[in-house]
Parts: C-alpha cells; sequence; structure tokens
C-alpha cells in the first residue's frame, strides 16, 4: 500500500471522533517519568526501610531481574503499610515533575502537541471528546485549558472538590482517569477529596493512585475508581472508533470492553514509539480494523501496520505532531 494510501486509512479510522486513551507513552516526552523510573524511585526511597520485608524483598528481586514495574508487582501481596508508602512516592516523583512541566507552560509560553489533537477533534458536532486515562499527572488537563476547552473530571467544586460523577454532553472534554490523580486524596476516615496542585503531601492524606501489580485488580473495584470505570465502561460501549496515545494495553478491566468493539469491526489506531508485543499480540488476534503507527528501524522512519500488513514510511508519524500533519 502507498503513502496516499495509508493515509487515507487512517484518516478514514478516525473521521468521528475517537475515543481517546491515554498511556503513559503520551506523558514521557514531556519529562514525567516513565515506569522503570518509577520503580528505581521507589527502591531508592524505600528500599532501606523495608528491606527483610518479604514481598519487598520479592520486588527488588524482580526489578534486579530486568521486569517492568507491572510484572515486579505482579503476584506480590503488599502489607497495607508498603502499599500505601509506594503511594506516596509515586506522588512525590510524578508530582514534581509534573509541576516542573506546568512551570515551563506558565512561564515560557510553551505548548503541547496534544492541544493541536484536541482541537481538532473538538470541533465537531456536540464538540464533545471522551478521554480515558490511566496516567495520574495532569498533562491532558494542561493541553485542554491551552486549548480553552474546558474539561471534566467528575469532581464538583473550586478548591475541596467532591466525586460527583458528573460529566458534560456536549462542549467540553470528558476526562476519566481511571487510576486516580495527582488531585485525589483519601484521608483517615476513607473520605475522598480532590485538591489541585498541591507542592506536598498534607498530613492525613494518601493519594488515591491505583499503582501497577496485582493490588489495582482489587483497588478499582471500590468507592470512586469504580465509579469511573463504570463511566469508561459506558463511553468505551457508544465509541465509534478509538485512538490510543502511548497506551500499552496493559489494563484488563479496561480492555475488556475495548476487546468487544473491536472484535466487532470498531476502528483503533494506536500511536506510540514502540508497540509492545502483548499489545501487538491482542490487536493481532482481536481487532478487525486496526492501524499501529510506531517509530521505524530508524530514527526518521515510521512502521505503519494495517490490519497485519506492515509498510515502513519515510518520517516521524507516530509522535502527536506527525499524526496531525496525515488527519489536519
Amino acid at each position: 500500500m502507498d503513502q496516499e494510501n495509508i493515509f487515507k486509512a487512517i484518516q478514514k479510522s478516525v473521521i468521528n471522533t475517537p475515543l481517546i486513551l491515554v498511556g503513559s507513552g503520551a506523558s514521557a516526552p514531556h519529562g514525567l517519568p516513565s515506569m522503570y523510573k518509577l520503580g528505581q524511585h521507589l527502591i531508592e526511597q524505600l528500599g532501606d526501610k523495608y528491606h527483610g520485608t518479604p514481598c519487598w524483598d520479592i520486588f527488588e528481586e524482580n526489578i534486579a531481574d530486568g521486569q517492568d514495574l507491572e510484572r515486579a508487582l505482579t503476584g506480590i501481596e503488599l502489607t497495607a503499610e508498603v502499599l500505601e508508602d509506594i503511594r506516596r512516592e509515586t506522588w512525590n516523583l510524578i508530582s514534581g515533575k509534573d509541576l516542573e512541566l506546568f512551570a515551563q507552560l506558565l512561564f515560557s509560553h510553551k505548548t503541547l502537541p496534544l492541544t493541536r489533537l484536541l482541537k481538532k477533534f473538538y470541533q465537531a458536532h456536540p464538540r464533545r471528546i471522551d478521554i480515558i486515562t490511566t496516567n495520574y499527572d495532569r498533562l491532558v488537563e494542561y493541553a485542554c485549558d491551552l486549548a480553552e476547552i474546558p474539561v471534566m473530571v467528575g469532581f464538583n467544586g473550586q478548591y475541596l472538590k467532591r466525586f460527583s460523577g458528573s460529566f458534560a454532553n456536549r462542549n467540553a472534554v470528558n476526562l476519566l482517569k481511571v487510576h486516580g490523580s495527582l488531585d485525589v486524596f483519601r484521608d483517615t476516615h476513607g473520605g475522598v477529596v480532590s485538591a489541585s496542585m498541591l507542592s506536598e503531601l498534607p498530613p492525613g492524606l494518601v493519594p488515591e493512585l491505583i499503582t501497577p501489580g496485582s493490588s489495582k485488580y482489587a483497588a478499582i473495584l471500590h468507592g470512586t475508581p469504580r465509579e469511573l470505570l463504570l463511566a469508561a465502561d459506558e463511553r468505551i460501549k457508544q465509541a465509534r472508533s478509538f485512538l490510543c496515545i502511548g497506551y500499552g494495553f496493559n489494563d484488563s478491566q479496561i480492555q475488556e470492553g475495548i476487546l468487544t468493539r473491536i472484535r466487532a469491526g470498531v476502528p483503533l489506531v494506536l500511536i506510540t514509539q514502540e508497540v509492545s508485543d502483548s499489545a501487538a499480540h491482542l490487536l493481532a488476534n482481536n481487532a478487525q480494523n486496526y492501524i499501529t503507527i510506531q517509530q521505524g528501524p530508524e530514527p526518521d522512519k515510521t512502521e505503519v501496520c494495517i490490519n497485519r500488513s506492515i509498510e515502513v514510511l519515510d518520517g516521524e508519524f507516530w509522535t502527536i505532531d506527525g499524526f496531525m500533519s496525515i488527519i489536519d
């Protein structure tokens, strides 16, 4: 297939405003830590405290063996104390990098490629975009602000926000942060509150983050995470197409509904620097109409896979800016 027809196939797949899934690969180019860096941070900050604790020692061994953070924590039953400290240190690392990005946007008038993409899809009636993300950071919120598009995250309030589960039918981006947010915390009584842009954790509050590994399967089935997951499921059922940005397909709770839709022929486009083996296998064995766009064998090349047929193009079309040059 030549480049012109490849571009036409991509354009056709997202001609209707897609449901967008944003993964960690979308945040990494902006200085936000990868899962690898998070794993190293956890060991540096908590290793001395928990050395000799069986669950922690297994985790350290898994990381030393080269496992990614998701696999390293899978199959380990963490104690409540270890899990709480992991949430705190995860928040500390990502929040610091997130605030650095915010300062860049605030003082240098830097823009975000995601802003351009949101403006593109926001043009269509009823001017509504649904986004599901497993990220904790505020990249999507910043992109919405730069695009001057209202963003709904399910919390109501100005400073001390409470979860309402309310989202918009038009004139907004609905952002469902199914694994939690830097702005959401749980107090000692189990109550959930959202407070924006804190630079350090207040005493008595624990970040409401669903961390990688086995614990997330239980955590996402209770309270606010469950409500967000149910809202995400409803939007997945309604989606006319899917656009995945830096998304690795490591979350079975979210993927179950997506797999049902793509088996029925709903188009899916994935743009990322590198398609993981698990994602490639999942799409090849389930999707009837899919396209993956990733970095090619050389930095200035792009590998495009359309329903198991692979082509290599000149240019960097696997970035958001490159993708926009195809659909804009």
